[in-house]
């Protein structure tokens, strides 16, 4: 099956921000959420952080659904004719896996949380608020969070698979595969 034509050898300005946008506050997020859980012991602290996770979750689901729709509309850059086949495979399933592992850490994170037996709903800019999305229940809240942090090391495994990639098309094939997201020329 032949790919699809297109003049393009980059990602556009807006998949360009939309990327770094998604990559940076998801990293943070992943470093935040290690950092709140692990090593922060002052309870009032990690309760503000808890607070901030939960808020930047709504802005990350915001952002990775205009992500999702945008990619959805929009055509991929042309991949180099010296990429083998399964490097073409893997790449899409990684993609579709980061895709379906970053939602899957948004919804099972706002079920905990709306389980939670302390409803405290996800707080917005400007005073508004997520409503909780189910009653209380303990049980429930547990099995999200033990989802939610397992989904959560995976994620990073495969954030660093995907970063290994880029940098083996930057500086093992050289190929422009890593400079079609990048900023500027290229």
């Amino acid at each position: 099956m032949k790919a699809r034509p297109s003049l393009r050898h980059r990602w556009s300005a807006t998949g360009q921000l939309l990327h770094w946008s998604c990559a940076a506050l998801i990293l943070f997020m992943l470093g935040l959420g290690l950092a709140m859980v692990e090593w922060v012991e002052d309870q009032g602290q990690r309760f503000d952080l808890y607070q901030l996770h939960k808020s930047l979750g709504a802005l990350v689901f915001l952002l990775m659904a205009l992500r999702a729709a945008w990619r959805l509309l929009a055509r991929a850059p042309v991949l180099p004719e010296s990429m083998p086949r399964h490097e073409r495979v893997l790449s899409k399933a990684v993609h579709v896996a980061l895709y379906g592992l970053i939602f899957a850490m948004l919804v099972t994170g706002y079920v905990m949380i709306s389980a939670s037996p302390l409803p405290l709903p996800i707080q917005l800019p400007g005073g508004g608020h997520v409503p909780n999305l189910v009653a209380p229940d303990f049980e429930l809240s547990e099995q999200m969070k033990a989802l939610h942090h397992r989904f959560a090391f995976v994620l990073i495994a495969l954030v660093l698979l995907h970063v290994a990639a880029a940098l083996k098309h930057w500086l093992w094939d050289r190929d422009g595969v890593l400079q079609s997201m990048l900023p500027g020329r290229g």
